[in-house]
């Protein structure tokens, strides 16, 4: 059985994943800077550690009408530099306006979870192939898993600049104001943008060569109103717990046992271990599934906050 792994995300009530092999960071959306001569599901362009990485209003890409940006709206960061891994002639980068571009931020909602989905829990999209498209698709298939279905997002055909979707008819008055158009997000208060700009300018840090080949990508947890953080290298995936059946006369840290797809994985609770106060585990509980040891444990997490490169 071959499994892959997915980012899980939301998007105006939707439910999408993409290959967690080109997720590079996750950011809380910040203040976007605008550019001319870009497709219209260009959002703006950030300058992140020195590097402008253009990002896509993905809902506008699949289409659909514009939507008010918010602060709790995320950024996924996307390495597409494979896609012009084979174009090496000068004149043909010039050529492929998409072969500049080697990262890419998309605007979603809120980020879920990292899943292993298996190869045969995937369908091909039902109406695909049905009609003429003046585009390529831009879901690759769905997965069902549990009670929901996941749409997969194909990271490769998002960016394919050739194939511009016609923009959806604006009424006249839902047409933002001549002297509001140039920020981004127009409907922002003062507060929204000071909080926006602020998340921009954390973003222009520079890190020299030396210290970016030695930053350390960890995942932000929370575990009773505490802050830690999980290096993703020993990270297989992260899951909501279900399917637990506590264990009698183990040791305290040892939860119980959770049935994760068909196999027995060990839940721990390292509160004890930190000399925290106990926790009840719930519906809400969350589970970092990691190596330990040579073999997968699962660790009991109240929240999964962000991912950050330290």
């Amino acid at each position: 059985m071959i499994h892959q792994s997915y980012l899980t995300f939301s998007m105006h009530g939707l439910l999408f994943a993409v290959d967690t092999n080109v997720v590079k960071e996750i950011l809380w959306l910040p203040e976007l800077t605008l550019i001319e001569e870009c497709p219209s599901y260009i959002a703006g362009v950030i300058n992140m550690h020195g590097k402008i990485v253009p990002v896509m209003d993905l809902n506008i890409r699949f289409g659909n009408p514009p939507q008010r940006y918010g602060l709790s709206d995320r950024v996924i960061i996307l390495d597409v530099s494979e896609l012009h891994s084979d174009v090496t002639d000068v004149q043909s980068k010039i050529q492929n306006p998409k072969s500049k571009i080697n990262l890419l931020g998309i605007i979603v909602n809120d980020v879920l979870d990292v899943i292993d989905i298996p190869e045969e829990h995937i369908e091909p999209p039902p109406f695909h192939g049905s009609e003429i498209k003046p585009h390529p698709y831009f879901v690759s298939g769905e997965a069902k898993v549990r009670e929901n279905i996941i749409m997969i997002l194909d990271h490769r055909t998002i960016l394919d600049v050739e194939f511009e979707i016609k923009e959806p008819e604006i009424e006249e008055s839902e047409i933002i104001p001549q002297s509001a158009v140039r920020y981004f997000c127009p409907e922002a208060d003062q507060q929204e943008r000071e909080i926006f700009h602020q998340r921009a300018m954390h973003l222009h840090h520079l890190f020299d060569s030396e210290d970016s080949a030695a930053l350390i990508p960890v995942a932000v947890i929370g575990l009773n109103n505490e802050y830690l953080c999980v290096e993703l290298e020993s990270v297989r995936e992260f899951s909501r717990i279900h399917n637990f059946t506590p264990i009698p006369c183990c040791p305290e840290h040892i939860a119980g046992n959770m049935n994760l797809r068909g196999n027995v994985l060990t839940v721990v609770d390292i509160r004890s271990l930190l000399n925290m106060q106990a926790g009840k585990i719930s519906e809400s509980t969350k589970v970092i599934v990691a190596d330990a040891g040579g073999f997968p444990a699962g660790v009991i997490a109240d929240e999964i906050f962000d991912v950050l490169y330290l």
